[in-house]
C-alpha cells in the first residue's frame, strides 16, 4: 500500500527546536507490533506512520515497546486509529505527532531532545489527539500547545525545556500538567501556569509578562495553584487579570520522585544489542509525488538558517494567488544624537516556483536579528494553521525597501501576517495603510516600542492610516500632551488586538462603517489642518467638529485618533505621560547627561558642552510638571548632575584639588540618579505597568 503525502494533514513545526527536520518520506506499518525491550532501535531520519491498513478496512493499528527499549532519531506520527505504546523505554532526539483520534502513552520513559506536536484538526474531524505521559522525565524538550496536542502529563519531571502554550490552554478545563516538576524552564506564555494542577516550578523563566490583562478572555476567574521558586518572575503576584495564584509548599512525595527521575535521565541507554527498525517492522514506503524517492543515507539535509520550512497544503494544486505584494512597515533607527526616529519601510513578499513536490520555504532576503526572525517563525505557524499549510513548491522571500541595513526586533511580525494572506488569498493590500506590531501563532497582536516615534514616521511617510497594537495605546495620549492634537490629525491611528483588525484596515475595499468613518477622518483633516494651531484648536472644540467625532467612534470604536482628540476637545485630555512615556520623554530631553551619568563620569564630563547641558536641565524642568509622579526623583538627580557639570563648565577647573571635587560631587550625583531609576523600574507597579 502506498499512502499519498497530500492525503496527510502536516504539522507547523516553524518554531520547533533546531535538531527537527519534518520529514517529506515517510514510511508507514503495515501490520501490529510487539517489539522486545533492551534493544537499541535506530531508523534512517524519515518519518513512522503508524495508521490502520486501508486496504484490510482495519479500524486500528498498534506499535508496542517493551520495557528498556531504546530509540534514536525517529519521529513517531500517529493518525487516527493508530496507537503508540511505550513503557520503560528511552527515547533520544525524537518527535511525537498525533493526529486527530490517534493516541500516544509513555510511561516511566526518558527523552531527551524531544518535539511534541499535532496536527491541524479539520473542520469535519470530531476526534482529539490523545497523547499522555505517566512519570516521565523529559530534558530540551519543546512541546507546543498541550490542549491542542491532547497533552497530559501525570507526575513528570521537564527539566531545561520550552512549553509553549496558548489561550486554548487557559481555556481548558482539564490539567495538562498533574503534579508535575520543571527545573530551568522557559514557558511561553501564562497559560502554561494555568495548564497545570499542584505542579512546582524551580528557576523556569515565563516569557509573558502577567498584567491586568492576564485571563481577560475567560469567562470566569481561575485559582492557579502551584509552587514557584526562583526564575522570571523572582515571585507570582496573588491577582493578576481573572488569574490568581496561591503558591503551595513543596511536596516532598513529589520531590523524592523526580530526583529519582533526574538520576535516571543521567544514566546511558541499557541494551543488550542494536537492531534497525527497519529489519523488524514491516513497511510501506510514500513519499510527495512527482518527487525523487527518499534517499537511503541517514544523513538528510538540514534547512538553511533564517529558512523556514513550511508545511504543504492539503488541497493538491493549491498556489498564491498574488506573487508580488507590499505592505507599509514602520521601523525604527537611532539619530546621531541618540534620540529615536521613526521610518515607514516598504516591505514586499516575493513568492517564486521552485520543483512541484517540495516544501514551500520562508525567509526574509536580507540580515534581520534573531527578534524578527522569531517573529517570522510565528507569523509561518499562524499562516499556515489559518490555511492548512501554504502551497507547495515555492521559496517565498520577505524584504525591506532598504536592503542593506541590519533589521531586529518584533514589530515587523503584523505586516509580514498581512503579506503572507495577501499572497494566499490574492487579497490587496491598501499603500496608504502602515501597521506595527508583533504577533504570537495564535493571531493575536502584541505590543512593540517606539510607538510614538513610529506614527511620526508613518506621518512623514505620507500615510494615511496607522495600526498599532492596543496594548500600546497609551502612547497616544502621551503623544497628545507632547505635541498637541495636530499629529492624531495628520494620521488615522487605530488599535488591533487581533490579525483580522489589523486586515479589516489594510483592505482597500472596507465594510461600510469602517469606510464611512476612515472617510469623515479625512473630512476632519482635510479642514482642520489647513487652519493655523489657535483657530484649530477652537474649530476642534466646536460642536459640529465634536459630533463628527462621535460619530468616528461609534463607526470605529478602535479609532485612537477620533478618541482621543474628543477628549482633548471637551477639556478632559491626558494631564501627565504614562511610567513608560515619563521615563522615554525624561530620557530623551538629557541624552548627553543621561549616557554621562550611565558612563564613566570622569571620562565624560569634558565632553559635554554648556549650551547642551543647559538646553537639557531647561527642558528637564519643563517637561517635570507633566510627568508621572513616581519619576520626578529619578529627573531631579538628573537636574542636579547637570548643574555640577554646568557649574564646572562656567566655572573652569584651574586646579587638581578642584577638579577632584567637581569629579566627586559628580559621581555622588550620578549615583543619586541612578540608585534613584533602580529604585522606580524595580516598584512592582511599575513594572507591571511598563510590561516588564
Amino acid at each position: 500500500m502506498l499512502l499519498h503525502l497530500a492525503c496527510l494533514t502536516v504539522p507547523c513545526a516553524a518554531d520547533a527546536p533546531g535538531w527537527f527536520v519534518y520529514r517529506q518520506s515517510h514510511v508507514t506499518l503495515v501490520e501490529e507490533a510487539t517489539l522486545p525491550g533492551k534493544v537499541f532501535y535506530a531508523y534512517p531520519p524519515e518519518r513512522v506512520l503508524i495508521a490502520p491498513k486501508a486496504a484490510t478496512g482495519a479500524q486500528q493499528m498498534t506499535l508496542k515497546f517493551e520495557i528498556g527499549g531504546a530509540v534514536s532519531g525517529t519521529t513517531f506520527e500517529v493518525a487516527t486509529g493508530g496507537k503508540l505504546h511505550m513503557k520503560g523505554c528511552q527515547l533520544i532526539s525524537c518527535a511525537l505527532i498525533c493526529q486527530p483520534g490517534g493516541e500516544i502513552l509513555l510511561e516511566d520513559c526518558t527523552l531527551i531532545e524531544a518535539f511534541i506536536t499535532t496536527t491541524k484538526m479539520s473542520s469535519s474531524s470530531t476526534e482529539k489527539p490523545k497523547l499522555r505521559l505517566v512519570g516521565c522525565q523529559l530534558t530540551n524538550a519543546f512541546i507546543e500547545s498541550p490542549a491542542q496536542t491532547g497533552f497530559e502529563a501525570k507526575e513528570c519531571f521537564f527539566n531545561k525545556g520550552k512549553i509553549e502554550a496558548s489561550e486554548s490552554d487557559g481555556k481548558n478545563t482539564v490539567a495538562s500538567f498533574s503534579r508535575c516538576q520543571f527545573k530551568e524552564s522557559v514557558l511561553t506564555s501564562v497559560e502554561v501556569l494555568m495548564a497545570s494542577r499542584a505542579s512546582e516550578f524551580t528557576d523556569c523563566h515565563c516569557l509573558q509578562s502577567i498584567t491586568d490583562q492576564t485571563g481577560s478572555y475567560l469567562e470566569n476567574p481561575v485559582l492557579v495553584q502551584l509552587h514557584w521558586a526562583g526564575g522570571t518572575p523572582t515571585t507570582l503576584p496573588e491577582s493578576a487579570g481573572k488569574v490568581s495564584f496561591e503558591q503551595t509548599k513543596r511536596d516532598a512525595d513529589l520531590a523524592q520522585v523526580t530526583m529519582g527521575m533526574w538520576k535516571h535521565v543521567q544514566m546511558p541507554f541499557r541494551t543488550e544489542k542494536n537492531e534497525s527498525l527497519h529489519n523488524v517492522l514491516q513497511f510501506t514506503r510514500a513519499h510527495p509525488a512527482g518527487s525523487p524517492p527518499p534517499s537511503s543515507s541517514p544523513q538528510q539535509q538540514r534547512p538553511e538558517k533564517g529558512v523556514i520550512v513550511t508545511a504543504s497544503a492539503v488541497e493538491p494544486g493549491k498556489t498564491f494567488k498574488s506573487r508580488i505584494t507590499s505592505v507599509n512597515g514602520l521601523l525604527i533607527s537611532q539619530l546621531s544624537s541618540g534620540e529615536e526616529a521613526g521610518q515607514v519601510s516598504k516591505l514586499t513578499l516575493t513568492a517564486l516556483p521552485t520543483s512541484p513536490g517540495q516544501a514551500t520555504t520562508l525567509k526574509f532576503n536580507q540580515d534581520v536579528g534573531s527578534d524578527m526572525q522569531k517573529a517570522l517563525n510565528e507569523v509561518s505557524k499562524f499562516a499556515q494553521l489559518r490555511h492548512n499549510g501554504l502551497p507547495g513548491g515555492h521559496s517565498v522571500e520577505l524584504g525591506f525597501a532598504d536592503k542593506y541595513i541590519a533589521k531586529d526586533g518584533p514589530s515587523a511580525a503584523v505586516a509580514c501576517a498581512l503579506l503572507l494572506e495577501s499572497a494566499i488569498t490574492g487579497k490587496e493590500l491598501d499603500s496608504t495603510f502602515a501597521v506595527t506590531g508583533d504577533m504570537n501563532a495564535d493571531g493575536s497582536v502584541q505590543p512593540i516600542g517606539g510607538v510614538a516615534a513610529k506614527v511620526r514616521g508613518a506621518t512623514k511617510g505620507g500615510c494615511k492610516i496607522v495600526g498599532i497594537p492596543v496594548k500600546n495605546e497609551k502612547a497616544i495620549p502621551d503623544l497628545l500632551l507632547l505635541e498637541g492634537p495636530m499629529p492624531l490629525l495628520q494620521i488615522g491611528i487605530f488599535s488591533v488586538s487581533k490579525f483580522d483588525e489589523a486586515l479589516a484596515l489594510a483592505e482597500p475595499k472596507r465594510v461600510d462603517a469602517l469606510a464611512r468613518a476612515i472617510a469623515e477622518i479625512e473630512n476632519v483633516r482635510t479642514v482642520l489642518t489647513r487652519l493655523p494651531a489657535p483657530q484649530m484648536t477652537g474649530m476642534l472644540r466646536s460642536p459640529q467638529a465634536q459630533a463628527r467625532l462621535q460619530f468616528i467612534l461609534q463607526a470605529a470604536p478602535n479609532c485612537l485618533s477620533a478618541k482621543y482628540l474628543l477628549l482633548f476637545a471637551q477639556g478632559r485630555g491626558p494631564r501627565s505621560l504614562s511610567i513608560g512615556g515619563s521615563i522615554e520623554a525624561a530620557d530623551g530631553s538629557a541624552i548627553g547627561l543621561i549616557k554621562s551619568i550611565e558612563n564613566d563620569v570622569e571620562k565624560n564630563v569634558s565632553t559635554l558642552k554648556g549650551d547642551e547641558v543647559g538646553s537639557s536641565i531647561n527642558r528637564l524642568r519643563n517637561l517635570r510638571p507633566k510627568l508621572d509622579p513616581r519619576v520626578w526623583p529619578y529627573v531631579d538627580n538628573v537636574i542636579s548632575y547637570g548643574e555640577v557639570i554646568r557649574g564646572s563648565i562656567l566655572n573652569p577647573v584651574r586646579s587638581g584639588a578642584r577638579y577632584v571635587d567637581l569629579v566627586t560631587k559628580a559621581r555622588q550625583s550620578a549615583q543619586a540618579a541612578k540608585a534613584a531609576f533602580e529604585k522606580l523600574t524595580g516598584d512592582s507597579q511599575v513594572r507591571e505597568e511598563l510590561g516588564l
